[in-house]
């Protein structure tokens, strides 16, 4: 059959919804063609167009003419993923309340930033593209100036992140092995999340039998996020979460009851829930209490038969 062209219109409609990249490298400014991804040139619909620069679409039609091509293979099948994917982030982006988010990494220390990375990223931490800003290339005001106009060239609504501790050099992709850190699905989902102030949900389980707590967050419908916090060997509060784990050594002053309250504050303070429910007793039955108050158990002084009558007065 004949070929097709592109009418002016589709043209445009196309490169729009790839928000003017190519859908494989994600450059921008680059000259860009449409690509026919099933190699049928009369087959000329939005679904069957892939939008590629220059470079990748002749490393899709002349792979044997790249010695190091920085795409292993870009099969029709291949260029479908990346089109598909790149268009369904996209719209997110440049929804009314996009859930995908862009991450800053800094690699150096506080004295000198020695570049910086912006990360593009999906609730689940699936990376959808990332670029790299180098020191040859200009200091960290031009880099954030970048970095912010790359942000809204996607989508102005679209939240940044900066994790503001740097990475050590030698993780710098330019430079060494390469390292992103990412924005975890629960966090995301609350800087994202409209209602969040509204919906959200926090509860902790206070063990009325040993000296320990469980949390839990979420908002209706959706579990989020799980920690727990015990007393171990009489020596350390060990919280656990499901993104990090942490033996904080306990302090002869204030109380253990006081220093386990305040990791839980400051967990509460992190995610800013709606609503906080506090629970003790029957796991099965909980009964909700008006406050986060611990029991004697958790004081490493305490006795065993102090313990027994506590529990025997709750029966």
């Amino acid at each position: 059959m004949a070929r097709k062209n592109p009418s002016p219109k589709q043209r445009s409609r196309v490169i729009a919804a790839n928000a003017e990249r190519c859908c494989v490298c994600k450059r921008d400014g680059v000259g860009l063609h449409l690509h026919h991804i099933d190699g049928n040139n009369s087959n000329t619909v939005d679904e069957n167009l892939a939008v590629l620069c220059v470079e990748d679409h002749d490393k899709h039609h002349r792979p044997q003419n790249y010695i190091k091509p920085r795409h292993t293979e870009l099969s029709s099948k291949e260029l479908q993923d990346y089109k598909s994917s790149w268009e369904k982030f996209v719209r997110n982006a440049r929804s009314d309340s996009p859930t995908v988010i862009a991450v800053i990494n800094i690699f150096g220390d506080k004295q000198q930033i020695h570049a910086a990375k912006i990360i593009f990223q999906w609730p689940d931490e699936k990376i959808e593209f990332e670029r790299v800003f180098h020191l040859l290339e200009g200091d960290f005001n031009y880099w954030t100036d970048e970095m912010v106009s790359e942000v809204q060239s996607i989508g102005e609504k679209v939240k940044l992140f900066l994790v503001d501790d740097p990475l050590p050099v030698e993780y710098c992709p330019c430079c060494g092995k390469g390292f992103s850190n990412t924005v975890k699905e629960a966090m995301n989902f609350k800087a994202t999340d409209p209602h969040w102030d509204q919906h959200s949900v926090m509860s902790v389980f206070i063990n009325p039998d040993n000296p320990s707590l469980a949390i839990s967050l979420g908002v209706p419908g959706k579990h989020l996020y799980s920690a727990s916090l015990h007393l171990c060997k009489n020596s350390y509060l060990h919280y656990l979460s499901d993104y990090f784990e942490e033996r904080v050594k306990i302090k002869t002053k204030p109380s253990v009851r006081s220093q386990a309250t305040r990791i839980v504050a400051k967990e509460i303070a992190e995610w800013s829930p709606a609503h906080i429910i506090f629970a003790t007793c029957d796991h099965d039955d909980p009964e909700e209490i008006d406050d986060l108050i611990l029991p004697q158990i958790w004081e490493p002084g305490a006795s065993n038969k102090k313990i027994q009558r506590t529990q025997k007065t709750r029966r």
